[in-house]
């Protein structure tokens, strides 16, 4: 292929590719938790055991490296959810996916998450991954919680909307879709949740779908992914559809929910740039310019 053609075709991969917004914690850089994230609370004060329900460590992670230790539950009592505060995103401009990680405690109570992530409107206080008081946070989320009355290790998948406020009142009601089927976890593991948030072309609905893939004992040998088809989610959160500027939030429950400890989160978003554009119409303009010579 002559060097021209490589060059035109270099340029539009780029430009078609465009960019990825890709933010990522390790947890191992004290202060990644407390300075990346900001954790507003449900339930729970300053006098509350294991406040604000999140406590980095410097081990215990995948591969024993740095991770979050899970103290929050029962939820009535500390209930807390992470915002990371570094970048926001707009739905608009493509999916968004976050990712995380957690490890299943060996024995829990269910009636909370073991995980739960999603899209938030702000990083101020009482914007939650809740619905009812004191939360009056606008959101779209998928959530991974134990069945009552099932085995240990039984787990079903959930997407939920949050709006406020709501005829009702001022905080934040919540439109749960219907559950998965129930699916069996190993206890002990490390698994992968992934969920892949995609704002539709229908008025206030988003396709939201997920995996979650185990990662055995040590959190690097990679086994079995259950994964979760999209799903639109319920249209009376309108204003998370409308929100440009949203930003990525875990919630999870140890004892009542069976999360031990997170690791690596991650959000990212392909967003083509203006650069991009510019790759794309250079070109253009010299292929067609090649072809006017010819």
């Amino acid at each position: 292929m002559p060097l021209k053609r490589v060059v035109l075709a270099g340029l539009g991969f780029l430009a078609l590719n465009g960019l990825a917004y890709a933010d990522s914690v390790d947890y191992n850089t004290p202060g990644d938790l407390a300075g990346k994230f900001t954790i507003n609370n449900q339930t729970g004060t300053a006098v509350t055991p294991g406040f604000p329900g999140f406590i980095q460590v410097s081990n215990g992670g995948i591969g024993d490296s740095g991770a979050v230790d899970i103290t929050a539950g029962p939820s009535g009592t500390l209930d807390a959810t992470a915002i990371y505060n570094v970048r926001s995103f707009n739905p608009a401009d493509g999916p968004i996916r976050i990712s995380q990680y957690v490890k299943i405690l060996p024995t829990y109570t269910a009636g909370d998450r073991l995980i739960h992530v999603g899209l938030i409107d702000d990083t101020a206080t009482n914007h939650q991954l809740n619905g009812g008081a004191p939360a009056v946070a606008d959101f779209i989320s998928a959530r991974i919680f134990p069945v009552p009355n099932t085995p240990l290790g039984t787990f079903t998948w959930q997407v939920q909307a949050g709006q406020a406020p709501v005829p009702a009142g001022p905080n934040t009601g919540t439109f749960n879709n219907t559950q998965s089927a129930n699916f069996n976890l190993i206890l002990g593991d490390w698994y992968l949740f992934t969920a892949d948030f995609t704002k539709t072309a229908t008025p206030n609905v988003f396709s939201v779908g997920g995996s979650l893939q185990d990662f055995g004992t040590d959190g690097l040998t990679a086994g079995a992914t259950t994964t979760f088809a999209p799903e639109n989610s319920s249209a009376s959160a309108p204003d998370i559809y409308a929100d440009t500027t949203v930003f990525g939030a875990f919630r999870g429950h140890a004892s009542t929910g069976g999360a031990d400890l997170y690791d690596n989160f991650s959000i990212t978003q392909a967003v083509p740039e203006p650069a991009s554009f510019g790759l794309l119409g250079l070109a253009a303009m010299a292929l067609t310019s090649r072809r006017k010579r010819k």
